[in-house]
């Protein structure tokens, strides 16, 4: 038996075959000790490098240069092959990490722009990986596509956001080892009057820093844990051959798979359904953490409520990914809009005092079970509508999150918290309704086929 998209290599070949959950647990465990480390680093970057915007600037190089990576991702994935892009990837992640021990423009820009340059092969490959095993497992099991799809997803995304709660909790714990003056925090302009620059008159507050020493502590066990993933990933990940579209596409088909996929209607309407996906990410990272929580409560705050976020969203993730085949996805992703969308309303609206801090954390629950939602079904959903051209399809998915990304970030340099999640909540309605154009698509299709 042959892998998935008519593979010339055999599974037994490349121990695929019966171990297709072994080699997803593999991934996960790398993924796993990278992001510890990553996903903790840039919830702190805009609350910890705030000196002329760095944070959020070095936010921006590296999701713009992700976009060029992701349109370049299926001809780099057809060149290096899926284990050797992940190994790249991660020693882009430990030149990031160490730059972080002297932030300056000279410094964590080209490193940033570095990491975003290898970031979209990385997740294309990812997503590809758990594909190709997914739809494995399905036929050798002759289990339903849908399910094994979501289960191992489910595997892969629970490993990941359980990163939110490692390494947010060691940066809260080492950070909160400082003390902090807190008095001359300006908290009304906070919350969702926080702007980027001076308005009107009014100060902007600026967040108290952590002492270098604790910083360097903080940035040493990151660096460990990237190390740690590097090691995971050169030693047990197998290598897969490549699918029937990677090793006939000449070099001209795979620059241009990107923009070509674009053809497909379905992926065109789905667009602005993922934008969604890494508009109401980047409001997290950016935004709730520097001005509902470190804005009032203190940077060393930020960890813990991310922790519990990332609890939530770990729990989400595998629950999720188990019923989906009861539920289907729509009624999954009806409602983690509906929760994203009363979060927004409400940060819309809200300015946090210090005595509201469980609210936070409540907040941050809430949107972690929407965010194991649109992990795990979002990559269900292009692998199973785009079965044949899987490199292109999560080439575009992660080329249109990275473009949103990069919007957001420059975007937050000039315009006010407000005026953003008024964006936000515009674009969650539009991408909503036109992702349910394409299951309604879909579903008649489907219906035409059955007759």
């Amino acid at each position: 038996m042959k892998i998935c998209f008519g593979c010339k290599t055999t599974e037994k070949e490349v121990g695929i075959s019966g171990r297709e959950t072994w080699n997803v647990v593999i991934i996960s465990l790398s993924f796993f000790a990278v992001f510890t480390a990553y996903l903790a680093l840039q919830n702190l970057q805009s609350s910890l490098n705030q000196e002329d915007g760095l944070g959020v600037i070095s936010l921006s190089c590296l999701y713009a240069f992700i976009i060029v990576s992701a349109i370049l991702a299926p001809w780099i994935i057809k060149t290096l092959g899926i284990k050797i892009s992940l190994l790249i990837s991660w020693v882009s992640h430990i030149l990031y990490t160490c730059s972080n021990f002297y932030p300056t423009f000279a410094t964590l820009i080209p490193t940033s722009i570095l990491l975003g340059l290898i970031s979209g092969p990385l997740w294309t490959s990812q997503s590809v990986f758990i594909s190709n095993n997914a739809y494995s497992a399905s036929e050798l099991n002759r289990a339903d596509t849908h399910a094994t799809l979501s289960r191992l997803n489910g595997i892969f995304f629970t490993f990941y956001e359980l990163t939110q709660i490692t390494g947010n909790l060691v940066s809260s714990f080492v950070l909160n080892k400082d003390e902090y003056n807190m008095t001359s925090v300006i908290t009304s302009t906070c919350g969702c009057n926080d702007c980027p620059i001076t308005t009107s008159g009014n100060e902007t507050s600026k967040i108290v820093e952590p002492a270098a020493p604790t910083v360097y502590l903080m940035l040493s066990i990151f660096l460990a844990f990237d190390v740690l993933g590097f090691l995971c990933t050169a030693a047990f990940l197998p290598s897969i051959p490549k699918s029937e579209w990677a090793e006939q596409s000449n070099k001209k088909e795979s620059f241009t798979a990107c923009f070509s996929a674009l053809r497909d209607p379905k992926l065109a309407f789905l667009l602005p359904f993922i934008s969604i996906m890494a508009m109401e990410q980047a409001v997290l990272w950016t935004d709730f953490t520097k001005s509902y929580i470190s804005c009032i409560f203190g940077i060393q705050m930020v960890g813990f409520v991310m922790a519990s976020y990332g609890c939530a969203t770990t729990i989400s993730a595998l629950v999720t990914s188990r019923i989906a085949k009861y539920t289907g996805r729509y009624i999954l992703f009806s409602f983690a809009a509906a929760v994203n969308l009363a979060i927004f309303i409400l940060l819309y609206v809200w300015v946090p005092t210090e005595n509201q801090k469980a609210y936070v954390f409540a907040m941050a629950v809430m949107w972690g079970l929407g965010e194991g939602i649109w992990q795990t079904q979002s990559n269900a959903l292009i692998a199973l509508l785009f079965p044949e051209r899987t490199e292109a399809a999560f080439a575009n998915y992660h080329c249109t999150k990275a473009a949103s990304f990069t919007v957001y970030f420059v975007i937050s340099l000039y315009v006010c918290v407000k005026v953003k999640l008024l964006l936000v909540i515009v674009l969650l309605v539009v991408g909503s309704a036109m992702y349910a154009v394409v299951e309604v698509h879909v579903y008649r299709n489907k219906t035409t086929v059955n007759k």
